[in-house]
């Protein structure tokens, strides 16, 4: 079963790309052959894979569960300008750290798993490749987690005294 799946005419001829499921990674199928890809980022699905049909070359960009290709430069689903994704921040995996760690130690598994989705959130908020700054949005989730993790510290600790 495709994740995604697009029909591109290169020359005048037909071409078929779409992404599968695989065991550990995705497959990108292009007119019948298939090439096993992993993401970039360890945390989540992150694929920014160029991919060449006789003169052109299209783009093929996956952030997440949400993936699109660019053809001549624009995405065929948003129509936007295509822009190569970047690398996650630095300052992301610092506030993810924090995040679990603090999470953790505040309010156990429960405080881990909080702080598992806030990173989630924060890493996919800080690929955005229109250029904006994400790191405003980042640290509010970053806040907003870890008063979520103490409010439930103090809550049983509050229960259990």
């Amino acid at each position: 079963m495709a994740i995604s799946k697009w029909d591109v005419s290169v020359n005048g001829k037909n071409h078929t790309i779409e992404i599968k499921r695989g065991f550990g990674a995705l497959k990108v199928v292009v007119d019948g052959q298939i090439e096993k890809v992993r993401s970039q980022n360890f945390w989540i699905m992150l694929l920014d894979r160029e991919i060449r049909i006789e003169d052109k070359v299209l783009n093929l960009v996956m952030i997440g569960s949400k993936a699109d290709l660019a053809v001549d430069g624009v995405y065929l689903g948003s129509g936007e300008k295509y822009v190569p994704v970047g690398k996650t921040p630095a300052w992301a995996w610092v506030m993810t750290a924090l995040m679990l760690i603090l999470g953790y130690f505040f309010s156990g598994i429960i405080g881990l798993l909080i702080g598992l989705l806030g990173s989630t959130l924060c890493i996919s908020r800080s690929l955005r490749a229109d250029g904006k700054n994400t790191l405003p949005i980042c640290i509010g989730i970053t806040i907003g987690c870890i008063a979520v993790q103490a409010a439930i510290m103090f809550l049983v600790v509050a229960l259990v005294y």
